[in-house]
C-alpha cells in the first residue's frame, strides 16, 4: 500500500508540475507586491537600483548575444529587441536617478495617464514575439503598425476630450469611484485592457501551434512548446502586477514588477537562444489560418504539375482538401506502407525524426501526410511516434533490466531521460523504473499461476 501511494504520488508529480509551479509563482508575485510595499523608502530605493542596474546589463548585453547568434528566424531577433528596450529604459531611469534623484522613466501615481501609456506601449512589445512565433510571417510593418494604433488612438481621444472639456484628476479609489461613468475613467482603463488583448491573442494561437508542432514533429526538444506556455503565464503574471502598480498608489510597488521581469528575462534569454521555429520560413504571410497557409503550402509543392493545377483559386484547393475521394480511398493502402516501414526500419528510434521523412516510402505531401495520421489512426504524428518509442522502452525495461533509464531513453530515440520518463507516466501512470519493478514482480506471479492451473488439470 505504501508503495502504491508512492506511485500515485510521484504520478501526480509529474502530471501537474507545470501548473503547481506556475501556482508558486502566483504566490510568489503576490506575497512579493504585499511585502515589498510595506519597506522602508531608504530600503526600496538601495534594492530598486540594484534590480534595475541588473536589467539594463541582462537586457543590452543579452540582445547583443542573441543578435550575434545566426539562423535564429525573426521571433529572436523580435525577443532581442525587446530585451534591448527593456535595457534602455532602465538604462534611462538609472541615469535619470542620478541626475534628478528619481529612477523612473515615468512618475508612478493612480491611474495616471503617462504611466499607462508607458505600460500598453510595453504590452504591444511583449505581443510581438509570441505572435512572430505562432505565426511566422505574418507579422509585417503594416500589420505591426496596426497593432500599435490602439496605444495611440485611445490616449489621443483622452487628451481631444480633455482640451475641451474639465477632466477630474482620477487620483484615488473615492475619486475613481465617483466618476465611474465618465470617459476620464473608461478611457484610462481601455488602455488598461490592451494588454488583455494581447493575452487572449497568444492563448488563442497556442493550442494551434501545439497540435501543428504535434502533428509534424516527433520530438518537441528544440521546439519546446512549453516555453511558449511559460511565455503567455510571465504576460498574465506582468499584467496582474501591473494592474498592483497602476491602482496601488505606492511607489514600492514597482520593485516587485522589476523583479518578475527580472526573473523573467534571465530564464528567457537562455530559452529563446535555442529555441526552434518548427514552421517553414514564411509560412503564415498571407494569413494566420492554419488550413488556408496548409491549402498554400499544397499549392506551391504541387507546381511542377499541369497549368490548369496551378491557376485553381483557393476555393477549388480547399474542397481538393477536405474532400479528396483519392486519397480517403488508398488511407488504408497507406496505413500499411507506413506501419511496414515503421516496424522493418525503426525509423522512430531516431531523435531527428520528423513528419517529412514518410515521403521516402509515401507518395503524399506534408499536409496529406498529417491528415494520414488524423483520419487514419484518430492522433497526430508525434502521439502516434510516442506509442512506438513506448513500446520499445518497454521492450527493453523488460529484456535488458541491467540497462539504466538514460540509456533506455537513447535506444528508445528520446532525446533525453526526463522527455521519456514524462512521456511514459503519460502513458503507463509509472515511472519507467516503477513500471519495471511491478511488472518483473508480477512476472513470476503469473508463471506460478499457470503452474497451478496446470497441475490442477491433471
Amino acid at each position: 500500500m505504501p508503495h502504491k501511494n508512492l506511485l500515485t504520488n510521484h504520478t501526480f508529480y509529474l502530471k501537474y508540475k507545470r501548473i503547481t509551479i506556475y501556482a508558486l509563482c502566483f504566490v510568489f508575485a503576490v506575497a512579493g507586491h504585499y511585502f515589498l510595499m510595506q519597506i522602508s523608502l531608504d530600503l526600496f530605493r538601495a534594492v530598486r537600483w540594484s534590480v534595475i542596474s541588473m536589467l539594463s546589463c541582462i537586457g543590452i548585453g543579452g540582445s547583443l548575444m542573441l543578435m550575434a547568434r545566426k539562423n535564429g528566424g525573426r521571433a529572436r531577433t523580435l525577443f532581442a529587441i525587446i530585451m534591448l528596450i527593456v535595457g534602455l529604459t532602465n538604462l534611462l531611469s538609472l541615469i535619470r536617478g542620478l541626475t534628478t534623484g528619481y529612477a523612473g522613466v515615468v512618475q508612478y501615481k493612480f491611474l495616471s495617464l503617462p504611466m499607462l501609456v508607458y505600460g500598453s506601449m510595453a504590452a504591444y512589445l511583449f505581443l510581438l514575439y509570441p505572435i512572430e512565433a505562432f505565426r511566422p510571417g505574418w507579422l509585417t510593418g503594416r500589420r505591426a503598425i496596426f497593432l500599435f494604433l490602439p496605444t495611440i488612438i485611445i490616449p489621443g481621444i483622452y487628451l481631444l476630450l480633455a482640451s475641451t472639456q474639465h477632466v477630474s484628476a482620477i487620483d484615488n479609489p473615492t475619486v475613481l469611484s465617483r466618476e465611474f461613468w465618465s470617459f476620464s475613467v473608461w478611457v484610462p482603463l481601455l488602455i488598461l485592457a490592451y494588454p488583455v488583448v494581447g493575452l487572449v491573442i497568444m492563448l488563442r494561437y497556442r493550442n494551434n501551434y501545439k497540435k501543428w508542432c504535434e502533428n509534424n514533429y516527433a520530438s518537441m526538444e528544440n521546439i519546446d512548446v512549453k516555453w511558449l506556455e511559460d511565455y503567455i503565464f510571465s504576460n498574465f503574471i506582468f499584467t496582474l502586477s501591473s494592474q498592483v502598480v497602476v491602482f496601488s498608489d505606492n511607489v514600492r510597488s514597482v520593485l516587485m514588477h522589476n523583479i518578475i521581469f527580472l526573473v523573467f528575462f534571465l530564464y528567457g534569454f537562455y530559452r529563446v537562444l535555442f529555441q526552434k521555429s518548427p514552421y517553414p520560413e514564411g509560412y503564415f504571410k498571407a494569413g494566420m489560418d492554419d488550413t488556408k497557409a496548409e491549402i498554400r503550402e499544397l499549392i506551391k509543392q504541387d507546381e511542377n504539375k499541369q497549368e490548369e493545377n496551378r491557376r485553381t483559386d483557393m476555393l477549388a484547393a480547399e474542397d481538393s482538401y477536405n474532400q479528396h475521394p483519392l486519397f480517403t480511398n488508398k488511407l488504408p493502402e497507406y496505413s500499411s506502407k507506413l506501419e511496414q516501414w515503421m516496424q522493418s526500419e525503426k525509423p522512430y528510434l531516431r531523435k531527428d525524426f520528423k513528419l517529412t521523412d514518410a515521403m521516402k516510402v509515401l507518395p503524399l505531401n506534408r499536409s496529406y501526410l498529417s491528415r494520414l495520421f488524423n483520419e487514419g489512426y484518430g492522433e497526430t504524428f508525434y502521439q502516434f511516434v510516442m506509442r512506438y518509442r513506448i513500446a520499445e522502452s518497454k521492450h527493453l525495461l523488460l529484456s535488458h533490466p541491467e540497462l539504466p533509464i538514460t540509456r533506455i531513453a537513447d535506444l528508445s530515440g528520446f532525446s533525453s531521460a526526463s522527455v521519456f520518463c514524462r512521456a511514459f507516466a503519460q502513458e503507463t501512470n509509472y515511472s519507467p523504473t516503477q513500471w519495471r519493478e511491478k511488472e518483473m514482480f508480477e512476472i513470476p506471479s503469473k508463471h506460478q499461476s499457470w503452474g497451478n492451473t496446470m497441475r490442477s488439470k491433471f
